[in-house]
């Protein structure tokens, strides 16, 4: 299961949206390294992500699907900084944020992390508690930047434009970069 964002910046500053059906599995292969590249080269941490010895990863997911989801981009992260970066990383299922003690120790391991993940399935909007545990991300002041990212299912189940909207919404709260990316559609 890669991920891949929803569009493809292509040199020029032109984007064009990644079409999966008319590729082959190599194709997509080499497609998702050159979309993660672009994509990633785009954050303007990516150049301190690139320098950095260690890269903190905090974030929550639904059920073992969206957590799968997560650790896979943090497999692809960690291939694209190479060797010298290590990268650390929590996260926390949906359901144990409803625990106030937890949802604030996941909040404090968030404030501490350079990218924070939601890999959530398509609803209409987010869980009460991870909203919480969104906001009291937010609450510190940062010394260093970091990025918000959303990981969705593919766009043939459902969408997930109001969720992707609040997530952005908070991340310029907080002043915090966003990224959204949704999966691939899986081969018949």
């Amino acid at each position: 299961m890669r991920t891949i964002p929803l569009f493809l910046v292509v040199p020029g500053g032109r984007s064009n949206p990644l079409d999966p059906d008319g590729a082959t599995t190599n194709d997509l292969a080499r497609n998702t390294v050159l979309v993660m590249d672009t994509t990633l080269a785009s954050l303007r941490v990516w150049p301190l992500w690139q320098k950095a010895r260690h890269l903190a990863v905090s974030g929550v997911h639904e059920d073992s699907a969206t957590g799968a989801r997560a650790e896979e981009f943090c497999q692809t992260l960690a291939r694209g900084l190479g060797n010298k970066c290590a990268i650390s990383r929590e996260l926390w299922l949906a359901t144990e944020l409803q625990a106030a003690s937890l949802r604030a120790i996941a909040a404090a391991e968030a404030a501490a992390a350079d990218l924070v993940i939601v890999s959530v399935h398509h609803a209409e909007t987010l869980p009460g508690e991870v909203k919480s545990w969104l906001d009291l991300w937010l609450k510190p002041k940062r010394r260093r930047p970091a990025v918000l990212l959303a990981l969705f299912d593919p766009l043939y189940l459902g969408s997930s434009a109001a969720i992707q909207s609040y997530l952005q919404n908070a991340a310029q709260r907080g002043h915090r970069e966003f990224l959204a990316r949704t999966e691939e559609k899986p081969f018949d």
